[in-house]
């Protein structure tokens, strides 16, 4: 590679998750990907949301019964509030016995509201069972990419520590892949994904902390480069763990993505390991971000 080169923007990244990427061409409804797009919400715009859509069924219920005139005993006349709070007690099976249906017109309206409702209670139970029950790997990913001399040679160093007190993630295994993005001899812009050999890539039990070193010799592609090089390359490093969560034995993924900017050099990782005369260890999450200067 030539670090002399003219500099390709990197794509945008979001959160330090995944790639900012606008698309064309696809369809983007809603209910094309409806349970994705829920179980993606956060658990406020989720909420929100279900109460937007239920309030916008009862509101459809009692639009049918202002319509439909004289159809609600003890009703003020034309009060779309009393047609409201009705299908709002129907939809809900609370039944007052105020407000109560005329005629069998209504009683057969009144069906289908209690079945949407209990509809929408089942389908609102089942979605927020899901995303009680989907497995999260609460690990931490050190917020920079170090490339500092580790047991006499240059090495690239990734800080990872798991972020839950009481599980551990069993039989974990880790891959990083460099992105680097170039024009072909052609001058058509090609994006090169290339696997970073790491002097470990798996661990039986990661409870603790967990240093990813990667040396950069002739073989590796970051090999001559310096900073600015990296940069000019729009470097991005994708770190991908995997592994089963011991408390339920459920398969556990998560990811993390290093920007050029992210790059140090010459810099080493703080000590946040303590060991008590008991024997125990304590880790300081609060220096887990934290470098020094190598020496």
């Amino acid at each position: 590679m030539n670090p002399q080169r003219t500099p390709i923007p990197p794509p945008a990244v979001k959160n330090n998750r995944t790639f900012h990427v606008h698309t064309k061409g696809l369809s983007g409804s809603l209910l094309n990907d409806f349970y994705y797009r829920v179980m993606l919400a956060s658990w406020p715009q989720f909420f929100i949301g279900a109460i937007l859509v239920y309030l916008c069924i009862n509101a459809g219920f009692a639009l049918v019964y202002f319509l439909g005139g004289d159809m609600i005993l003890n009703a003020r006349p034309n009060s779309f509030i009393d047609a409201y709070i009705f299908s709002f007690q129907t939809s809900t099976t609370i039944g007052y016995g105020y407000l109560l249906p005329k005629n069998g017109i209504t009683h057969a309206i009144v069906m289908v509201d209690v079945f949407s409702g209990l509809l929408f209670v089942a389908v609102l139970t089942g979605l927020v069972f899901a995303r009680f029950a989907k497995p999260r790997a609460s690990v931490l990913f050190s917020k920079q990419v170090l490339i500092t001399q580790h047991c006499g040679q240059t090495t690239l160093l990734v800080r990872l520590a798991n972020g839950r007190k009481r599980s551990t993630i069993v039989n974990c295994k880790v891959s990083a892949v460099l992105m680097m993005e170039d024009r072909n001899p052609d001058s058509i812009f090609e994006r090169r994904f290339i696997d970073l050999k790491l002097e470990r890539d798996n661990i039986p039990i990661f409870s603790l902390t967990w240093t990813l070193a990667h040396t950069i010799d002739e073989q590796s592609p970051l090999y001559g480069l310096d900073k600015t090089a990296i940069e000019s390359y729009g470097t991005i490093l994708i770190i991908t763990l995997d592994g089963i969560e011991d408390i339920f034995a459920q398969t556990v993924h998560t990811n993390y993505i290093y920007e050029a900017q992210h790059f140090l050099f010459n810099k080493r990782f703080a000590s946040i390991l303590n060991q008590h005369k008991d024997g125990s260890r304590m880790i300081d999450y609060a220096r887990f971000h934290e470098v020094e200067e190598s020496n």
